[in-house]
């Protein structure tokens, strides 16, 4: 019975510390997916495609800052949503569009309708650098993927010589820091989480 009765206090106060706690340990789960690097000036920026809206806006405004002269559009995924309207686009294409009606030249945005996924994305840009003789590139993409962007590219890059900055685009839906009062920002956590357990696991 003594055992039983510890056992059950360990549980309470332990539900206790979890409930008071609730707020730090849910936040950490969000940081943890979150990794930037401070901005510099840059030889190009690769925009990864999907989230479209916010990554283009993002975009727009590293591009204001003056942190390059090149914004650069990736990703060959079609944008599901619109084939309901017998629209076949790809999400690079939305990003791109998004950029453009914010007053940037066409002459400095470009689009690579090429890769799937982040290690898709990530062996086009490399090669795209590699080409074009870059030195120094930004990559954007959404506040929760750029760890794994971080594991993806940085190594990689590093070896060919070339610089990577990592910078994520803020969601316009949730805050990342307070993930776990919106539905949304729970459906981005936890695809982020999962896709970085599978990364773990396959590469």
């Amino acid at each position: 019975m003594r055992r039983f009765l510890i056992g059950l206090a360990c549980i309470v106060v332990f539900g206790i510390a979890l409930f008071v706690f609730k707020a730090p340990i849910l936040r950490s789960l969000g940081k943890y997916l979150i990794h930037e690097d401070q901005l510099q000036k840059a030889d190009a920026m690769f925009v990864l495609s999907g989230g479209g809206f916010d990554r283009g806006n993002e975009a727009v405004k590293v591009f204001k800052w003056g942190y390059t002269d090149k914004i650069i559009c990736t990703g060959g995924n079609a944008f599901v949503e619109l084939k309901a309207l017998n629209i076949d686009t790809l999400e690079s294409d939305m990003t791109a569009a998004n950029i453009r009606r914010q007053g940037i030249p066409d002459s400095l945005v470009i689009e690579i309708k090429e890769g799937t996924s982040t290690r898709e994305e990530s062996n086009v840009i490399l090669g795209y650098c590699k080409i074009n003789h870059l030195s120094k590139v930004i990559i954007l993409s959404s506040k929760f993927h750029t760890n794994r962007i971080n594991n993806v590219f940085r190594k990689k890059f590093k070896q060919q010589g070339i610089d990577v900055i990592i910078h994520g685009a803020p969601s316009s839906d949730y805050d990342e820091m307070l993930w776990w009062q919106s539905e949304d920002g729970l459906i981005a956590l936890n695809n982020e989480w999962i896709k970085t357990v599978y990364y773990w696991w396959k590469y």
